[in-house]
């Protein structure tokens, strides 16, 4: 259903092609970090966390930033869909989408670059740990690494508190981008209709 006399524009083959590889970035390598994976660990238990993260932190980092691609691709698929719909709802719709999925896009940025510095001093409080082993418990090395872990205790928690309130946000995107899907008439009104679906 588009407005009438206004019929869908073309998707362009990048936004097609960003549309899936976007997402299917972001969950591939969400699952491959050290920390998740088939057994995730808790993230409440933010001391186990950490020296999981930090003892796989080069391979995480680069994890990290494979998922930020991930998320731009993404939202350069919504651009593209706001930008093939046909003026009127759709195109409303999907404007309010994309504003929101380019909100959530800085959000995720800010918590990508927070992972990746917890990763570092993760390194940090896993090379701090083994020094207190090697010392024999010497104070010195036991009071930096309870400095490693308060920093990295902190990231954690800023990590955390962003990912939740960007989630929110991307799952409430979804309505207006399913919406404006549905209404748009570029892809099977079906493939709209679940993506609001999926938020439940």
């Amino acid at each position: 259903m588009t407005t009438a006399g206004m019929p869908a524009r073309k998707l362009y083959i990048v936004a097609k092609w960003s549309l899936i590889i976007g997402p299917l970035l972001v969950v591939i390598f969400n699952f491959l970090l050290p920390q998740n994976g088939i057994e995730p660990l808790d993230p409440e238990s933010s001391a186990t966390y950490i020296t999981k993260l930090g003892g796989d932190a080069d391979i995480a980092q680069i994890y990290y930033v494979i998922i930020l691609i991930g998320l731009i691709l993404y939202t350069r698929a919504i651009v593209g869909l706001w930008r093939a719909a046909p003026e009127g709802a759709a195109r409303y719709r999907l404007g309010i989408g994309m504003m929101g999925s380019v909100a959530a896009l800085g959000m995720w940025g800010i918590m990508i670059g927070i992972g990746l510095a917890e990763a570092s001093v993760g390194a940090d409080y896993v090379k701090a740990g083994e020094a207190v082993v090697a010392s024999g418990g010497a104070p010195a090395a036991i009071t930096a690494a309870t400095f490693t872990l308060t920093i990295s205790t902190a990231l954690h928690a800023a990590y955390f508190g962003i990912y939740k309130a960007t989630t929110y946000l991307a799952f409430l995107v979804l309505i207006p981008v399913g919406g404006g899907i549905a209404l748009s008439g570029i892809v099977r009104k079906e493939f709209g209709w679940q993506y609001r679906l999926s938020e439940l």
